[in-house]
């Protein structure tokens, strides 16, 4: 194919034609949150800073690194979420001891519950002149259960107590993991949306050229990688089911193209739909209640739904022509897909009413997109308030990434020049955007395919680091446990 994906549906269709404790968003003393919105046109990055965790009384150099390495991940996970800047550690050297005064002052000044609705220990005055609007301070001890941690996080302009949480009996292997749970936290006191260091990302990689496709799960940020699919033969189109615990995908393996589940408990896989011809691109409902894919007869490709333990197919829209690529919305009212009734393939907006036994049917349909060739890979963001979607310019042969609202309008193009892009997917605060591209650094040059993930106006993009030879087709998870 001339591009990594170039809607492998497309293809395909030719193909088989002819063959810890939960917390609020902190409220200021008005009652008002204090909410950080991206979308806001004054929008701009509050800056923050997160000193090395203060080691409590008697701790030793274990501690101390341990102390460190936690603050740098949890300024390095604010960081990635495009909504913080760190002020230099430089700038904040001599303010330092004034916070272990505050612990020596009071031993259980940030561990515990009650000392951490005050500001013992902080010069808020002092802490705002070298810039600083949000600071997290730690206190890190050990006893024979493990170790513990108490954090709190200030709001500095205002003086108030962000969020405060303290955690016991952590094993060291799960320290990172309650660094990222205060983060998610942290992220949602301050936007009042999920946050998204808990989430994971599943996608089609290959280890080297030759290697056939597969399907793989990392963390967010392209960490912790592992493979979940095996054999040499091609795999496609992941999915994540709606509460995170199967995955959906395509494969050749019985020669046919069918589409499976992958359970990632038990590890245990299944076919779902192996029906002749095209069974592709999952997309479970938001309850988990149903999945709609792409299916074809003799070679005219159309959209079905299933349940989510498989069965008997149902027919749900078809037309004239190519009809793929469905897309629940989170609210249950639409589903976005591509059909190419009217020529090359854009997006449509099906409107579709649930009967109470979890069955749906379509009730009218509308096109949204009017320019550009080829249009597809619609993506709903968390809110059903925006679609990403992939469309091709042909005036500069490129594979690009648009939004729009779910009407068609307020059309923004994302990315421009930098290769083909395609795939986009919504991170669950609906925040930022996974996507693949085929761009070499800076350049337009075409290159082997990677993840890379931007802000949802199309700014911040940066390349995520999987360590495979390919990488392509991301679905953002939901927070997962």
């Amino acid at each position: 194919m001339k591009s990594t994906n170039r809607f492998q549906l497309l293809g395909l269709c030719l193909l088989v034609g002819f063959a810890g404790a939960g917390t609020s968003p902190a409220t200021a003393q008005s009652g008002q949150p204090l909410i950080v919105n991206i979308d806001n046109p004054s929008f701009r990055k509050l800056i923050v800073a997160t000193p090395a965790f203060i080691v409590e009384k008697g701790g030793g150099d274990d501690l101390k690194a341990l102390g460190v390495n936690g603050s740098k991940e949890l300024s390095r996970l604010l960081i990635f979420s495009g909504m913080f800047n760190a002020v230099s550690e430089d700038a904040y050297k001599d303010l330092a001891p004034g916070l272990e005064k505050g612990v020596k002052d009071n031993p259980d000044g940030f561990v515990e519950e009650p000392a951490m609705r005050g500001l013992r220990g902080i010069d808020v005055v002092q802490w705002k002149a070298i810039g600083v609007e949000s600071l997290t301070v730690g206190v890190i001890g050990k006893d024979k259960d493990g170790y513990n941690l108490g954090i709190r996080t200030i709001d500095i302009n205002r003086s108030e107590l962000v969020l405060g949480k303290k955690y016991r009996k952590i094993k060291e292997k799960e320290f990172h993991t309650v660094i990222r749970r205060y983060a998610d936290l942290l992220l949602e006191a301050y936007t009042g949306k999920p946050g998204i260091f808990s989430s994971k990302l599943v996608f089609i990689g290959r280890r080297s050229k030759k290697a056939a496709k597969q399907v793989f799960v990392s963390d967010f940020d392209g960490g912790n990688v592992v493979q979940i699919t095996t054999g040499e033969y091609p795999h496609l189109s992941p999915a994540w089911s709606a509460d995170g615990k199967s995955i959906s995908y395509t494969s050749f393996e019985r020669g046919n193209v069918d589409l499976y589940s992958y359970d990632l408990a038990t590890g245990k896989k299944k076919v779902l739909s192996r029906e002749k011809g095209l069974n592709s691109g999952a997309n479970y409902a938001p309850d988990n209640s149903l999945i709609a894919f792409t299916g074809s007869v003799q070679g005219d490709s159309d959209i079905y739904t299933i349940a989510p333990a498989g069965g008997a197919r149902k027919l749900l829209i078809k037309g004239s022509g190519l009809d793929v690529d469905p897309a629940f919305s989170p609210d249950k009212k639409w589903i976005a897909f591509v059909s190419g009734r009217y020529g090359n393939p854009h997006i449509f907006r099906a409107t579709i009413e649930w009967d109470p036994s979890g069955g749906v049917k379509v009730t009218e349909d509308k096109r949204l997109t009017y320019a550009g060739w080829y249009n597809a890979t619609p993506a709903w963001s968390p809110g059903s308030d925006k679609i990403a979607f992939t469309g091709y310019d042909k005036d500069i042969d490129r594979w690009d990434l648009f939004i729009m609202d779910p009407d068609g309008k307020k059309l923004e193009r994302l990315t421009i020049r930098s290769g083909d892009n395609e795939s986009p997917s919504w991170s669950p605060n609906g925040q930022m955007i996974v996507f693949h591209s085929n761009r070499a650094g800076a350049s337009d040059v075409k290159a082997v395919p990677q993840l890379f993930m931007m802000n949802r106006d199309g700014s911040g993009q940066r390349k995520i680091e999987t360590g495979l030879y390919e990488a392509q087709t991301p679905k953002w998870s939901r927070p997962l446990e």
